[in-house]
């Protein structure tokens, strides 16, 4: 085969097959929903921000209770006891002598009595809040475990098919380098093949860096490695 249609050939190859690294067949064969449901499991357990949405929870709920049981505060009892057998008297009215015994009253705070309501409603409108930006949030995890994954799968094809195209690179090179040795081609075709092969091989480091990349993103929301999920 003549190096400048094989090398043609190479060209359309890898342009074609690299234009169809996401294709859809190709993916959709290998991507598992039990595996991403793991995944967005797994994330939700180990993520920090997740768990900071759950403290504030907490946090609101706690203080609907706080607000429920201030109703208290607005109750206070006091008492005073006098001996029978002890007589004071009383300084403003030096005629008279206090009651002698057990004295106890009950005060009442209006104030306290009528804010608790609005302060129980209060928090549970912040509680509400709370749970409604914990839900969220769980939605907005999940989704971007899902993107990180497929990111990750599609840099995984690439990578598959970025190495078959460097083995055929490489092979084309062999047989070119064979034939400049027996003087069948010429140094500047020679040379194109091992340009090529230079080229292929650089695209092939870009692949792989790209797959680190990915996985190093979507091991960011999980807070563990992808090989200690099975």
């Amino acid at each position: 085969m003549n190096l400048r249609i094989l090398t043609t050939f190479i060209i359309l190859f890898l342009v074609l097959n690299f234009n169809s690294a996401s294709a859809q067949e190709s993916m959709v064969r290998s991507i598992s929903e039990d595996y991403i449901a793991k995944l967005i499991t797994v994330a939700r357990a180990n993520y920090p921000r997740v768990k900071s949405y759950k403290a504030r929870v907490d946090i609101a709920r706690t203080n609907v209770s706080i607000a429920a049981v201030s109703i208290f505060d607005a109750v206070s009892l006091s008492y005073i006891y006098q001996p029978s057998n002890f007589s004071v008297v009383d300084p403003t009215n030096p005629g008279s002598r206090y009651i002698r015994g057990l004295q106890a009253g009950i005060f009442l705070n209006l104030g306290v009595i009528l804010r608790t309501p609005m302060n129980i409603s209060r928090a549970k409108a912040e509680r509400r809040v709370a749970e409604s930006e914990q839900a969220e949030y769980d939605i907005t995890l999940a989704t971007e475990v899902r993107k990180r994954y497929y990111v990750y799968m599609q840099r995984v094809a690439e990578l598959k098919i970025q190495t078959n195209a460097t083995q055929l690179t490489q092979n084309a090179y062999n047989d070119a380098e064979y034939r400049y040795k027996k003087g069948e081609l010429t140094f500047a075709e020679f040379n194109q093949a091992q340009t090529l092969l230079t080229t292929q091989s650089q695209t092939k480091i870009g692949a792989e860096a790209n797959l680190f990349t990915a996985k190093a993103d979507l091991e960011e929301l999980l807070g563990d490695k992808l090989e200690n999920i099975q």
